[in-house]
Formats: structure tokens, C-alpha cells, sequence
């Protein structure tokens, strides 16, 4: 069973390199039988729409016609790198749905073009963790940015983690490290009685080490 991170045992991490833009996730409830983990809404909008209007510009060039006040020959080019950035955008996303009344679930894991279907049973699955740790990439005019994240573990280290959902809050002076974590403890808490895991809130402390989603 991987070790799960506590004050006194800090996280272990096994990360490895990934390909691919970082993709935010966030978990929902659909009909009440499965718990979905993809990107945002916007975010499969924004890439399609990237991919369908790169191959219109590109079709525009072909027939030898501009775009507002771009022509047909910058459009040549722009047009295949505008869907070369949708493509890129969806090939970087990650996305599990756990079906609560098979017991089974099915992730699209990995980065980039490699990639693979993985399929199993939720009695795999460990338990889920909130944690804390200080974002150093984010920066605040006052206080320290946090990010939270809802993490989910296999058993025996059998696949990466998964993160499940994220958020980042400023934290003034003074202020608890889980002040903000709440949103995301409820939903860790009812995620892991549907699935029957434990749930682990480690919110009110920073991690150790930063935990890397590629």
C-alpha cells in the first residue's frame, strides 16, 4: 500500500514525465451512478473550437480567400497551428468515470499521444486524500497561494494518482492552511462513501513535497 503523506510521515511520491499541457480536472456526479473526472466544460469548448476553426481557416487559404485582415497566405499557416493547439489540448487530457453500480472503472491515462485505456475494479482503488502544499508558481500581493488537491490512490502503487480536483486560495496572516479546503473536503468526503473508500482530509498541514500531476 503506497504511503499516504502525515505531519510526522511526509508524502512519497513516484512521479514520472508526462508530455502534454497541464490539464485542470474536476469531478462530478452524473445520474447518481457515476462520478465523471474530466476537464472543465470550457475547456473541451475551447479546444474543439480551436480544432474546427484552425481546419476552416485552413480551407478559406485553400480556396485563395482572407480572414478579416489576415490572408490567405498567413492563414495557410496559422490555420493548421490553431487545430495543431486544439489537438494538442485534448491529447492532454485525462479523464476516469467511475460507474458506481458495476463497481468498475475506466481512465484514459498518460500525456501527448501516449496514451492508454486502463480498466479495473474499484476494490483497486486505496482511498482518497486532501492535501495542502505552497504554490510557489502562483503569486500573491498579500499572504502565501495554496493549492488543494483531492488526490486519488491505488492500492499497491498499481497506477499514478489521480488528481480528482484542485483549488488555490490566498492565505493571509495567522490563518489556518485548510481556512479554505472545505469545498473540497465535503466532496472528498462523499466521493469516498459512494465509491466505499476512506477519506483522508491531511488539508491542515503543507505537504512535504510537491505533488506533480505529470
Amino acid at each position: 500500500m503506497q504511503q499516504r503523506p502525515t505531519p510526522e510521515t511526509p508524502q512519497i511520491i513516484q512521479s514520472r514525465s508526462k508530455l502534454g499541457l497541464e490539464t485542470p480536472l474536476s469531478s462530478r456526479l452524473v445520474r447518481e451512478t457515476r462520478i465523471v473526472v474530466a476537464p472543465p466544460r470550457w475547456y473541451d469548448f475551447l479546444t474543439w473550437a480551436s480544432i474546427i476553426s484552425g481546419g476552416l481557416l485552413f480551407l478559406l487559404a485553400l480556396t485563395g480567400n482572407g480572414f478579416l485582415i489576415f490572408p490567405s497566405y498567413v492563414l495557410i499557416w496559422a490555420g493548421p497551428l490553431v487545430a495543431f493547439a486544439g489537438v494538442w489540448g485534448q491529447l492532454s487530457s485525462e479523464r476516469m468515470t467511475l460507474d458506481l453500480k458495476t463497481r468498475m472503472y475506466a481512465r484514459r491515462e498518460g500525456q501527448g499521444l501516449f496514451k492508454r485505456i486502463i480498466r479495473g475494479q474499484l476494490a483497486e482503488l486505496d482511498a482518497i486524500v486532501l492535501l495542502a502544499e505552497h504554490d510557489y508558481r502562483a503569486t500573491a500581493l498579500i499572504g502565501q497561494q495554496i493549492t488543494y488537491r483531492l488526490v486519488l490512490y491505488w492500492k499497491s502503487n498499481r497506477q499514478p494518482l489521480l488528481i480528482m480536483d484542485s483549488q488555490t486560495a490566498t492565505l493571509l496572516g495567522g490563518q489556518p492552511v485548510n481556512s479554505h479546503s472545505g469545498h473540497l473536503a465535503q466532496k472528498g468526503n462523499t466521493w469516498a462513501r459512494l465509491i466505499q473508500l476512506p477519506f483522508y482530509d491531511n488539508s491542515y498541514f503543507l505537504s512535504q513535497e510537491p505533488l506533480k500531476p505529470f
